[in-house]
């Protein structure tokens, strides 16, 4: 259950720019290579290109419209020198919504200190990924909060079509 869940009216409004995502599976990838491209200040040791994620393979389960649709979430971390806000990033990933031949998408940014921590959490007991934007009627859509739980309020089981 998210923050909030609980105590929140069941309002229209409430799901708006909303997403449910069921995690099926997910997986650990890291790439190493040797890099000549970009300056060396932002290569590994000056030469290699290191590159961590945790993609998560799902499936749509809210809102309606969009149900029952693959999605592939890639969880990318970022350092310390990454700022948000006035200053900085104005969102926490992206939701692509299908066109062409790509499908569902979504890209969720983590500090790379708490990757460790997702991958734990994710071989435990985390079967959810809940994504907030302001509409989902834009082919790129900034995500501005997600969350991960075990389970999902019994307020929003109806919407998500959930028993």
């Amino acid at each position: 259950m998210t923050a909030g869940e609980d105590n929140a009216a069941l309002s229209p409004r409430f799901f708006e720019g909303r997403v449910l995502v069921e995690i099926l599976t997910w997986d650990w990838n890291l790439s190493v290579g040797l890099s000549r491209i970009g300056p060396r200040k932002y290569r590994f040791q000056g030469g290699l290109d290191l590159v961590r994620t945790i993609r998560l393979e799902g499936r749509i389960q809210a809102p309606q419209e969009h149900r029952g649709h693959d999605i592939q979430v890639d969880v990318s971390p970022f350092g310390p020198e990454m700022r948000f806000g006035r200053r900085g990033l104005k969102c926490v990933g992206w939701f692509d919504l299908p066109f062409e031949a790509h499908g569902y998408r979504a890209k969720l940014l983590l500090p790379e200190a708490d990757l460790t921590l997702l991958a734990v959490a994710l071989s435990a007991t985390t079967k959810y990924v809940h994504i907030w934007t302001r509409a989902l009627d834009a082919d790129d859509t900034r995500i501005h909060n997600y969350a991960l739980s075990s389970t999902i309020s019994e307020k929003v089981k109806p919407w998500a079509g959930v028993d």
